[in-house]
């Protein structure tokens, strides 16, 4: 190795060919195939383990096509709470009396059981961990849904001092 480099200057190594493209077909293909999942979808949610499922195409394909030829970058949706036309000049009132009361005694925050709960709605639509959208820039998406569907409550709540729970009500 030492004599060919002396020789030569270079060590022999070839280039190799480096990474193959992608057909432009598989491209066409996959983008489309995205879209039309989002639009069957009431979300729009989509997937690209299906697409590379339906495609017969790596999944790592699907994913680099997506990322870096269509530019479509995966989006979570979010769930809020439907607000109401009083939704606003309630919490701004509570936000009012909280920093009067705060102004009083600066130590009441620390006096207060502040408390959290989770609903674990049946229908299923808690879980949006595998929920995707694909899109060249995040649309913002979230889901309102209603505030008495049919659900399990997870309540906790918690001073300066101790925590106290986690209940369940249905």
């Amino acid at each position: 190795m030492i004599a060919r480099f002396e020789k030569t200057g270079h060590l022999g190594v070839q280039p190799g060919r480096g990474r193959k493209s992608t057909r432009s077909d598989v491209v066409e293909d996959v983008a489309t195939a995205i879209v039309d999942q989002s639009m069957d979808n009431v979300i729009g949610c989509s997937s690209a383990r299906t697409v590379s499922r339906h495609l017969g195409v790596p999944y790592s394909t699907v994913w680099n096509v997506l990322r870096k030829v269509v530019h479509f970058f995966p989006y979570k949706i979010r769930h809020n709470q439907q607000l109401m036309a009083n939704d606003r000049e309630k919490r701004l009132t509570f936000a009012l009396t909280f920093l009067a009361r705060v102004e009083v005694d600066g130590s009441w925050p620390w006096k207060v059981l502040w408390s959290d709960e989770a609903h674990f709605h049946l229908s299923g639509t808690v879980n949006t961990h595998n929920c995707r959208i694909w899109d060249t820039e995040n649309p913002r998406t979230f889901q309102e849904i209603p505030l008495h569907s049919p659900k399990v409550t997870v309540w906790w709540g918690f001073t300066a001092t101790f925590i106290l729970g986690h209940f369940f009500f249905e």
